[in-house]
């Protein structure tokens, strides 16, 4: 009877006369109308099963996409149900390229999802956080790298919490190919698609998730940021999903890890982690552990590399790079150590003991490519260590900063990239004066703006790292820094960094405040929320100054430059929080103020409307 009347479910769909005359009122109906809606469905189709912004938006961002993007629905299943709720794990698939790519934003679709039954049908209630309630806490994980086929072969095993009363949902590579799965030894249920591998679990207990599995590395030359294999290098980012985890910035997947990798003794191999390594039987075997509990891992091989390492006291520097490599090794420690110098007085010491320099030649450019655990990933060439032209930067001081921070949970590239990007400023005004760092915060305001960030995503949802965080990012600690005093600022700066918790933003706005004894949330957490700086406007009337904000308000202290009747400048500062304020000027001080100037100084990221 299930087969039949699920067959005859898909004529209901297929035949829109016939549908328009049966009552929607099945659980299954609901559940094959949105897995059509995704794979093929019209507007309108998307906007009726739909409901969510996220998934709304995505798929009918899809067909305005030059990309051809294949969407290709996957299995669901049922995991709760009773007359008014269930809880529902839809799958697929986006195609369109890389296979770690195709998994991230497969990921907005594929999961688990509340329905709700009102008005005579079922329909969808909410998405679930994968990373909700349940904990992944530990990985020992067995990896082979094969170059010559561009395979990964890996066993991971998992300890972890499950707090769900569905089981326990993490991210994969959606082309990986599982051969066993199994929870505390033995066989699971388990469903896999659009890179969402749903296990049954038992819930309020400490379990170990064990499951190996086989993946094709992509290996083509249009797209080598996330995954790319050959036989002379490649690479496996975390954003390839080569191993499973939650997300970017979970609280709740942070582990310690235990790695084993193998590969042909011909080349050389970088985790992201501290790491040991043997030769044996033409194989060289990597151990790596992570010194506490850390985010997903990323590999890195090459058969022209050759590995320099360097020791500063507890401290251990290792650079894997050709021949060709610039800046040469020597250099590069010499630099790493006056960036290690410098922030390690302001701020004391970073935390773990190790990083990795390694060259990325998927990449024929030059720059310092990214940060990963405890690696520096660089392109085919280096770069600048200081530049003051055309815009200032420090970009391999900004690597070495990421050491300093570790965060997790909402606004996390903030904490990372928004620091970064400010502590640039310490470098880049030792080598050119303090006169530089509001040439390199003026540089970031037109990028913000420029590029189009304004209204488009907060600090606190920039979980892709899109950009934000380094152009609003670096800003709002410099009005930190503003609103705090600067040494007071760099005091709390240090406490949080050197305390040993958790990254979060509730505990960085808790040190700075107990710090300096200044309340610092009022300020933070709108800035952190909005996708939009201050747009403000300011006319003088009736003796009086008028100032308006557009959009989102947001608390600042404005500074304002007025011209006074007789020609002269005088300068006052305005404390902003409502839609709008009236300011009554009077005395000699405002005598005949004809003209004024908004934020004089370039003191504030704001957008000053006409």
């Amino acid at each position: 009877m299930k087969v039949f009347r699920l067959a005859f479910l898909f004529l209901l769909i297929s035949n829109s006369s016939l549908f328009a005359q049966v009552p929607v009122t099945d659980l299954d109906f609901a559940i094959l109308r949105c897995e059509k809606a995704f794979e093929s469905g019209t507007e309108e189709d998307i906007k009726t099963n739909f409901p969510l912004p996220e998934q709304q938006e995505l798929l009918l961002s899809l067909d305005k996409s030059k990309t051809k993007i294949v969407r290709k629905a996957g299995p669901s299943k049922i995991l709760e149900s009773d007359k008014k709720s269930a809880l529902v794990l839809l799958t697929g698939t986006l195609l369109f390229g890389n296979s770690g790519n195709e998994t991230l934003y497969s990921g907005h679709y594929s999961g688990i999802y509340r329905f709700k039954y009102s008005g005579g049908k079922w329909t969808i209630a909410e998405k679930l956080p994968i990373d909700r309630k349940n904990l992944l806490m530990g990985h020992i994980i067995n990896a082979a790298i094969d170059p010559g086929s561009s395979s990964l072969t890996v066993s991971d095993s998992m300890k972890i919490l499950t707090q769900e009363s569905y089981g326990f949902t993490v991210v994969l590579n959606h082309k990986a190919k599982i051969t066993t799965l199994q929870v505390d030894g033995k066989d699971a249920d388990y469903v896999f698609n659009g890179g969402i591998l749903w296990v049954r679990t038992k819930t309020n207990a400490e379990q170990q998730l064990a499951l190996s599995y086989t993946l094709a590395v992509d290996k083509s030359e249009k797209d080598k940021n996330s995954g790319y294999f050959d036989d002379t290098y490649g690479h496996v980012r975390n954003q390839f999903f080569w191993h499973p985890f939650f997300s970017f910035s979970s609280p709740n997947d942070r582990a310690n890890f235990s790695v084993r990798v193998t590969i042909p003794s011909a080349y050389q191999l970088a985790t992201s982690l501290p790491q040991e390594e043997t030769v044996s039987e033409n194989q060289r075997i990597v151990k790596a552990q992570s010194a506490g509990p850390t985010f997903a891992l990323g590999l890195y091989y090459d058969k022209k590399w050759k590995t320099y390492r360097y020791k500063k006291n507890d401290y251990q520097l290792e650079v894997f790079c050709d021949a060709d490599f610039k800046p040469n090794p020597d250099i590069l420690h010499k630099n790493f150590l006056e960036a290690y110098d410098l922030l390690a007085e302001k701020f004391g010491s970073p935390r773990g003991q190790y990083l990795a320099i390694v060259q990325d030649r998927s990449n024929a450019s030059n720059g310092w490519l990214n940060r990963s655990n405890d690696m520096i990933v660089a392109a085919k060439q280096g770069s600048d260590f200081l530049r003051d032209k055309p815009s200032p930067r420090a970009p391999f001081a900004h690597e070495v900063a990421h050491a300093w921070t570790t965060p997790i949970g909402p606004a996390t590239n903030f904490l990372s990239e928004g620091w970064a990007s400010y502590a640039e400023r310490y470098f880049l005004e030792k080598q050119y004066g303090e006169a530089i760092f509001k040439d390199y915060l003026t540089s970031y305001k037109n990028i913000y703006f420029s590029e189009g960030f304004d209204t488009k995503v907060s600090l606190w949802d920039d979980v892709s790292n899109d950009g934000v965080s380094y152009y609003k990012g670096v800003w709002v600690f410099y009005m930190l820094e503003q609103l705090l005093g600067k040494e007071d600022f760099e005091n709390g700066l240090k406490a949080f960094m050197q305390s040993g918790e958790p990254m979060t933003i509730p505990f960085f706005m808790d040190k700075l405040t107990k710090t300096t004894g200044k309340k610092v949330q009022p300020f933070l957490e709108p800035w952190l929320k909005s996708k939009q700086v201050p747009h403000v406007r300011a006319v003088l009337k009736d003796n009086a100054l008028v100032i308006s904000q557009e959009g989102d308000v947001l608390p600042f202290l404005l500074e304002v430059e007025f011209t006074l009747g007789d020609g002269t400048k005088t300068l006052s500062s305005f404390p902003i929080k409502d839609k709008q304020h009236r300011f009554k000027l009077s005395g000699a001080k405002f005598a005949g103020a004809k003209a004024i100037k908004l934020d004089p100084s370039g003191k504030l990221l704001i957008k000053i409307l006409e």
